[in-house]
């Protein structure tokens, strides 16, 4: 389900990226495109939490002081397959990911000795990251809750 909820939040910042309000963004495309309204929900409830709590939107990466992308050597773009290049060079060009975050994945990559990453593999690192995704995951003061749980 996370992974999911990435596409969603990549599409919402895509469109946010063009100048558009959030209230712009037409929750129908979403929904021909086949997501479910909790996974839209929890991925619109995760952007305003963001711009709530947050004095900005995207994430900077601390490190350099442009939006530069960390080259990949040879051996770190095998880890990778195309398709995932692409996805990591997508996710950090809308913020959501900095070149600390990549370095941390090509690392937990190397030392577990994955063969190669790809698309739902880097969305479930991404989704990892910024929810947290273990039981007791925090999103700002919000706790994230999947689309099947209830508050009692």
């Amino acid at each position: 389900m996370f992974e999911r909820i990435i596409e969603i939040i990549v599409y919402v910042i895509s469109e946010l990226k063009q100048n558009k309000h959030i209230s712009d963004i037409d929750v129908d495309q979403l929904h021909e495109l086949g997501y479910t309204n909790s996974e839209i929900s929890t991925a619109f409830s995760w952007l305003v939490d963001r711009m709530e709590f947050s004095d900005q939107m995207f994430l900077k990466d601390e490190t350099t002081s442009d939006d530069s992308f960390r080259i990949l050597h040879e051996a770190e773009r095998e880890l990778f397959t195309q398709e995932a290049v692409g996805e990591l060079i997508q996710l950090h060009s809308l913020g959501i990911l900095t070149n600390e975050h990549i370095e941390s994945l090509i690392e937990r990559a190397l030392i577990t000795g994955m063969d190669r990453i790809d698309s739902s593999g880097l969305k479930s690192f991404v989704a990892g990251m910024i929810f947290n995704a273990h039981p007791s995951a925090k999103s700002g003061n919000r706790i994230l809750l999947r689309g099947n749980d209830t508050i009692h």
